[in-house]
């Protein structure tokens, strides 16, 4: 799988005492379980064709990559029996030719489609059903990749998050500066400018921090997870063995932190889950994941979206998580081998 990356940017200088709360990113209040784990690929991705054909009222999909041709025609199903259905793909660089396709294809369907602004990458992967049910992923809609690649994603019915996330649709649909128009609630977590709580939620940890994720190519990031380790909380990494990450797989070891990788083979798992696990194992654990990566690029620039569960809200994602992730290291190796 090709990773697609902005051009690099330096970081500006960041202020590590900003409160989470000043980012619109506080660790959610304790509300009922409306939470539901998907974990991929052993769950396949039945479950969004089932959304998608059991929607009544409204879908809007906001997609990084859409080639599904089983999503395509639930898609346009859906809008023949009446249903309103809005994509918004992604249009920055080269995507939107690659994404012409689809949206010639949807367009002809009924499907209303159309692009982000250009000047943003549209790396998000959220679906919102009937303004009930919001998906938050970290896969993309597509096939090729569904039996091999590790993802998540969170089936929120919550409805703070489900009000924030179809209002900030909105206005991406209405082609507003993505930099500026997030809806906040508490637990979301949205790019552009996610990179202090990112750093935040790494330096919360007071026992453990779990860490995965496709890319560690962002300092700051790389920087709270050593310090993480350098104070003696347990640091566990696990991620594709690829020398783009060399540089931070350094830094966290050097610092105590473990790292394991996973071989890049045409069959093997891929890592291409983002997922920060904090505190597991105890009442004050927490796991943030979505569509971020640990890059400059993701957090600073692209239009991602992420959601923060607490042990309180979501004990069963929790530990769902965490069982996987566990799987997932020990079947890795160490680094440096």
């Amino acid at each position: 799988m090709l990773i697609r990356m902005t051009k690099a940017k330096k970081a500006a200088p960041i202020v590590l005492l900003v409160a989470l709360t000043l980012t619109g990113c506080a660790v959610t209040p304790s509300v009922p379980s409306e939470f539901t784990l998907v974990q991929y690929p052993a769950a396949g991705f039945g479950g969004i064709y089932e959304q998608t054909a059991r929607a009544a009222h409204s879908i809007d999909m906001e997609i990084y990559e859409l080639e599904d041709p089983i999503e395509e025609r639930a898609l346009i199903a859906a809008h023949q029996r009446g249903v309103s259905v809005r994509v918004l793909l992604n249009a920055a660089y080269e995507a939107r030719t690659t994404n012409q396709p689809v949206a010639a294809l949807l367009r002809a369907g009924g499907v209303e489609v159309r692009f982000g602004v250009s000047s943003t990458i549209f790396h998000i992967k959220t679906t919102t059903f009937d303004r009930t049910t919001s998906d938050i992923s970290t896969a993309n809609l597509t096939p090729q990749f569904y039996s091999t690649t590790r993802d998540a994603e969170i089936v929120d019915t919550y409805p703070v998050h489900v009000a924030a996330i179809e209002k900030t649709f909105e206005n991406d649909w209405n082609g507003q500066n993505p930099a500026s128009d997030e809806a906040n609630a508490p637990g979301l977590v949205w790019s552009p400018d996610s990179e202090q709580t990112m750093v935040d939620r790494i330096s919360s940890a007071t026992q453990s921090v779990q860490f995965t994720s496709e890319e560690l190519s962002d300092p700051y990031i790389y920087r709270a997870l050593a310090s993480d380790a350098a104070r003696g909380v347990r640091c566990q990494v696990v991620m594709m063995d690829n020398p783009d990450w060399a540089k931070g797989f350094g830094q966290v070891t050097a610092a105590g932190c473990v790292v394991h990788v996973l071989p890049e083979t045409a069959k093997g798992l891929y890592i291409h889950e983002k997922l920060i696990l904090i505190d597991s194992g105890t009442a004050r654990a927490s796991v943030m994941v979505g569509s971020q990566n640990a890059s400059y690029s993701s957090l600073a620039f692209n239009r991602e979206l992420s959601i923060v569960l607490t042990n309180a809200q979501a004990p069963t994602v929790i530990a769902e998580v965490t069982r996987t992730f566990d799987d997932d290291f020990a079947h890795g190796s160490r680094w440096p081998k």
